[in-house]
């Protein structure tokens, strides 16, 4: 079967998997102008899943803490997931998972030696603990999307640092009590973290709006009943599915990086050419 899938750019970035794996896909590659969005067909599928990983819908306790290691499908918003080893925006994501900032939403926060525990960022985002003691599930993500939503106010990089992307770390926040789109997204993560939920149920993803015409951040969440996103912009839980005018560019999942695809059969807006240039919260 003719597959065909349309990706941004990759010339910059380099795409996991062993020099013999990626020989074919790299010489189809430079036939073909690699400075602007690339469509890739493969008379079969064996040259497009070469590099990628392949992964099933994951096992979850009740309260959505997984007793195993889970896996997920990472290609949210009805995309294909491609495995990188290196993305631009990779080292700011890794930054933001240096330190362990689970504790910081605890009762342990002072004794950790974080700063910013009396915030009103951080005690709104302990309270979670008592308030999630009796959800579970979608109950329990909406409660935490709702909550972060509440705890700082949005606003651009550019306004908070004077640049135009950056990602901050917890205690940054608490310290503007704001932030931006990926910001709240980071802020969920160690929330949900410290609830005891594992970095591989999470998935970071740096996303086109095609509505809003911006690039934009948000956590998507892995269950087993489908993959859930917590947003910024909206205090609804929706799945991923939800969301058509939501395009992945690239997404980070505990130390693996993607970049994503789509079937040539959806409408698909021109993907940028330079993902360096890609800073969320941005226009497009």
């Amino acid at each position: 079967m003719l597959l065909n899938f349309i990706i941004a750019s990759t010339l910059t970035i380099t795409l996991a998997g062993t020099t013999e794996d990626m020989s074919d896909l790299h010489a189809y590659a430079r036939q073909i102008n690699l400075l602007q969005a690339t469509q890739i067909s493969a008379a079969s599928a064996s040259l497009v899943q070469l590099p990628f990983e392949t992964v099933s819908a994951p096992t979850l306790a009740p309260a959505l803490v997984a007793t195993e290691k889970p896996r997920a499908d990472f290609g949210v918003f009805q995309s294909v997931a491609i495995s990188a080893a290196s993305l631009p925006a990779a080292s700011r994501w890794q930054d933001s998972r240096q330190t362990d900032y689970s504790a910081m939403f605890g009762p342990e926060c002072v004794d950790a030696g974080f700063e910013g525990c009396d915030s009103n960022f951080v005690m709104k985002i302990q309270a979670l603990a008592e308030q999630a003691g009796g959800l579970s599930g979608a109950a329990l993500l909406d409660r935490v999307n709702r909550t972060v939503n509440a705890a700082m106010i949005y606003k651009s990089d550019r306004a908070i640092w004077g640049v135009d992307d950056y990602w901050a770390t917890p205690v940054e926040m608490a310290q503007q009590g704001a932030g931006d789109c990926e910001d709240f997204a980071i802020a969920k993560y160690w929330a949900l973290r410290s609830l005891g939920l594992l970095d591989e149920q999470m998935q970071l993803v740096v996303l086109q709006d095609t509505r809003r015409q911006l690039f934009h951040a948000v956590l998507v969440v892995h269950t087993a009943s489908g993959a859930y996103v917590l947003d910024n912009v909206s205090n609804r839980l929706l799945a991923d599915t939800a969301y058509p005018q939501y395009q992945p560019i690239m997404s980070f999942a505990g130390s693996k990086n993607y970049i994503h695809g789509f079937a040539s059969s959806r409408n698909v807006a021109d993907m940028p050419k330079d993902l360096s240039t890609v800073a969320p919260g941005s226009g497009m």
